[in-house]
């Protein structure tokens, strides 16, 4: 029998008292630039380096939470590796709970993808859907007025920031680039001291933040939000430190974008219903397969003026309804909160039973299409910004329920919603349309496979099909400012 590791102590990490915490945060920089590839977190690298992005970001958080201005001693490899294997293996309350009541599977995937999720994936795609949003204007919403407002500095110059910073943190980057370009990558983007200002955070203000989100629960601060999502750049009394290079991204990118909107729900609608339909429309009208596409169409059921959904993609037989929500995960998932799991679980059921409310509204012919369809033809999907991960399997259940107040659902009513309509990350859209790839033929592979049809996204990732046009454009675009930069930089 293979002997079990787990334990349920986080005393371990008191011993990080005696180090300093430029040895301590040091060591997280060198093992994240050894996961950097060129493009991404390569978690093929992390495998063979045996670390996880998600060990080194706890690491880092616990080495600022356990730090004694007076410790002497120098952090070694020997001791860092024991430490983050210590980490790794930690066995929560919450699993052992989730465990008793039949539910470890989900929950231990849900608090697992939260923890994971947002490190994956080209940073140049998530770079370009926030360039998008944050420079977004039409006759309802001015992005770029309202970003310089909230923050102060143009958003290009943040992408810039971020560009420059990955790739001179890269290993990867470090081994194929002259030393001398790497310096000059690095130089020209700490020169923007107003942009750095703003994601870099002082060591006592990391904790006080930690503290408003955790109190001193250093528990919950295992499967915490870490503040360097926000602010990747800590300093101390001599020096600045970055355990997580690869976190510039993310806090140009989605923590930019909760901190814009903070306490502002109705920007937050706003650029739900504005921007992030707007954008979903322009990414899939640039799709090689589609046949015909529309934004949302006005129709009458009875007296009622209603919307279809945001945007719908024809691919030649086939149609698409996608239904945009500008939702995020809340802070309690990571607490193992049940109510808030619940609450999850409702809205997202609510979001399918529109869907299958719109497509039963378009075969009773209240609004008309390029052409008919017919039911088995039509998919629907609700493009969540970021995913809580909750079941989905018990997110149909609960479907099922709700609607079974008012109607009768026969087997095969139950099986089309399993196979026809899917709750999928904005992320795992695009890594499929940047892609010049539709997503289509992966619902239709899964369609009499119920064993697939709780998956959580239907990825098949490919690079045969070109890029995506406009996201084409946009990386030339950058790449080009990057070299224009480097070659304006004696």
């Amino acid at each position: 029998m293979e002997e079990n590791l787990t334990h349920n102590s986080l005393d371990f990490l008191k011993k990080l008292n005696k180090y300093t915490l430029d040895s301590k945060l040091m060591i997280c920089q060198k093992y994240s630039s050894r996961i950097m590839s060129l493009s991404e977190v390569d978690f093929v690298k992390a495998y063979n380096e045996n670390i996880m992005p998600w060990e080194i970001e706890a690491f880092a958080a616990y080495s600022i939470v356990y730090d004694d201005d007076n410790a002497t001693e120098a952090l070694d490899i020997k001791t860092f590796g024991e430490i983050i294997t210590l980490i790794r293996n930690y066995w929560h309350s919450g699993l052992t709970t989730a465990e008793q009541d039949g539910r470890y599977p989900e929950i231990f995937m849900m608090i697992s993808a939260l923890q994971q999720f947002p490190v994956q994936g080209v940073f140049l795609q998530k770079l370009f859907r926030y360039h998008y949003f944050f420079t977004f204007q039409n006759e309802k919403v001015d992005m770029k007025k309202i970003f310089y407002k909230k923050i102060g500095v143009d958003y290009e110059r943040f992408e810039v920031f971020a560009f420059l910073v990955f790739l001179s943190f890269s290993k990867e980057a470090q081994n194929k680039l002259l030393k001398v370009d790497i310096l000059k990558l690095s130089r020209i983007a700490f020169s923007d001291n107003a942009v750095f200002k703003e994601l870099c955070i002082e060591k006592e203000e990391y904790k006080k933040k930690l503290a408003s989100l955790y109190k001193d629960n250093v528990i919950d601060q295992y499967y915490g939000l870490k503040i360097q999502y926000v602010y990747p750049f800590i300093s101390g009394v001599d020096f600045i430190y970055a355990p997580s290079p690869y976190l510039v991204i993310n806090a140009v990118t989605e923590s930019m974008l909760n901190r814009i909107t903070y306490n502002d729900i109705e920007l937050r609608r706003l650029i739900g219903k504005e921007v992030i339909e707007n954008y979903l429309y322009d990414i899939l009208s640039q799709l090689d397969t589609a046949t015909w596409i529309s934004s949302e169409i006005k129709y009458n059921k009875g007296k009622d003026i209603m919307l279809s959904p945001d945007v719908i993609t024809a691919e030649g037989d086939n149609i698409v309804f996608y239904d945009t929500k500008a939702i995020t995960p809340s802070l309690k998932l990571r607490k193992f909160d049940a109510k808030e799991i619940t609450k999850d679980i409702d809205i997202y059921a609510e979001d399918v039973i529109q869907i299958y409310n719109q497509i039963q509204n378009y075969l009773q012919g209240l609004f008309l299409l390029d052409k008919e369809y017919t039911k088995t033809q039509i998919f629907g999907i609700v493009v969540v910004l970021e995913d809580a991960v909750v079941s989905r399997k018990r997110v149909y259940d609960k479907v099922f329920e709700i609607m079974e107040k008012k109607i009768h659902l026969s087997d095969g009513d139950k099986g089309y919603i399993c196979s026809h309509i899917k709750i999928i990350s904005l992320r795992a859209i695009e890594c499929m349309v940047l892609q010049n790839t539709s997503i289509l033929p992966e619902l239709i592979s899964q369609l009499d496979k119920p064993e697939r049809w709780y998956d959580y996204t239907y990825e098949n990732v490919t690079s045969k099909n070109g890029l995506n046009q406009i996201y084409e454009s946009y990386e030339r675009s950058i790449k080009n400012k990057i070299k224009q930069i480097m070659k304006e930089c004696v």
